[in-house]
Order: structure tokens, then C-alpha cells, then sequence
């Protein structure tokens, strides 16, 4: 999986410079994202809002935010923005070492 992702990531590139300056290509580098499936890979609500706390911006992205980043791209906004990875992932996922070192603490 994280190799495939990164091959995306080094096509899109490479196509940003044989594309140019006709095309404009980028890639979004999205997490975990809240959907109507949430639940069959993180059990009930309580379980999403479990996993929810392991991203710094303390939720999943909503299909919207995923959504708007593309629409960002898509615009004027962005076009000097070519060959890029945005990252849409609310700051990443709290690494798990951390819970083990916190967890003596929060007890």
C-alpha cells in the first residue's frame, strides 16, 4: 500500500513536468475520512471517536474537506502549484509510542 502510494506520488510528479506547462498535475495525500462505512472498520461511534482522537485536529475529515482541497487545486488559486502532494489528513495520526509513554500518566 505505502509503496503503491508512493509510486502515485512520483507519477504525478514526473507527469507535472512532461505535462507542462499545459497541465497542471498534483496529488492529495489523504487520511482517514468519516463515512457512512466508518463503523465497519472502527466498530460504533464510540470506536470512531476513539480513532478520531488519534488525529491532532481531533476528528476525520468529512468527504467535504477532501472535496475542498480539490476544488483548491482546481482553481486559480493554485496554479502556479504543479507536481505537488497536499496533505489532507489533519495533521497525520498520534504515533502509537506516545499512548504507551501517556497512558501511566493518565491514570
Amino acid at each position: 500500500y505505502g509503496a503503491a502510494k508512493a509510486g502515485l506520488e512520483s507519477l504525478a510528479r514526473s507527469m507535472a513536468v512532461e505535462w507542462a506547462p499545459r497541465v497542471r498535475v498534483n496529488t492529495l495525500v489523504v487520511g482517514m475520512v468519516r463515512t457512512e462505512r466508518s463503523g465497519d472498520h472502527y466498530g460504533d461511534e464510540r470506536g470512531v471517536a476513539r480513532v478520531a482522537r488519534t488525529v491532532p485536529l481531533g476528528r476525520l475529515a468529512e468527504p467535504a474537506d477532501v472535496g475542498a482541497a480539490a476544488v483548491f487545486l482546481a482553481s486559480d488559486a493554485a496554479a502556479y502549484i504543479s507536481g505537488a502532494s497536499l496533505l489532507v489528513h489533519g495533521g497525520g495520526e498520534r504515533p502509537g509510542f506516545l499512548d504507551a509513554v501517556t497512558d501511566t500518566e493518565r491514570a
